[in-house]
């Protein structure tokens, strides 16, 4: 067993230290959609279904674009076409797979749902940081701190804009998340 775990680690540290930058760009992507989709479905007080429905069709539409949009934009970037389908396939599986972690916050109840979607989204954006940092052989603990403080800064930024549109647009509070 130990034999099939070396060989996967090493499988993964050649054909993914080179796409690096498509998993974490896909990852960053995916978790911080998500984590607007959330606070979008909390601020116009949608079921936690609902929000979970639309989040994993969102994820696996934005995912399949992410990836096909790196595909066709960094043909040119690689030796052949296959390397240029791998790269847009580990941005797509990125997007989707980090993404869907903040989404899990959506199965507790709701007095603790809107803390959850921040403990989970920590969690995605520290995860992606640990795998950032095998893959480029930084330290794992400034990468995940790293992916943590970038992801809420962007997050940040959003949710300031939304609320200051929002009230432009005069907007009834009860759609604007708290």
């Amino acid at each position: 067993m130990q034999d099939v775990y070396a060989k996967v680690i090493e499988w993964a540290e050649v054909h993914l230290a080179k796409e690096a930058k498509s998993l974490v760009f896909g990852g960053l992507d995916g978790i911080c959609t998500s984590l607007a989709l959330m606070w979008a479905g909390e601020g116009t007080h949608q079921e936690s279904r609902q929000i979970l429905v639309l989040g994993v069709a969102g994820l696996i539409s934005q995912g399949l674009s992410m990836g096909m949009g790196n595909l066709l934009g960094g043909s040119a970037e690689y030796a052949s076409a296959a390397d240029a389908l791998w790269s847009g396939a580990v941005m797509c599986v990125s997007f989707i797979l980090f993404g869907g972690v903040p989404l899990l916050a959506c199965f507790v109840p709701r007095d603790v749902r809107v803390f959850s979607y921040f403990a989970a989204t920590v969690v995605a954006l520290f995860l992606l940081g640990v795998v950032r940092s095998w893959l480029t052989k930084e330290r794992f603990t400034r990468a995940g701190l790293e992916m943590v403080l970038t992801g809420f800064a962007a997050v940040s930024i959003s949710f300031s804009i939304s609320k200051i549109l929002a009230r432009s647009a005069k907007l009834p509070e009860a759609a604007l998340p708290p």
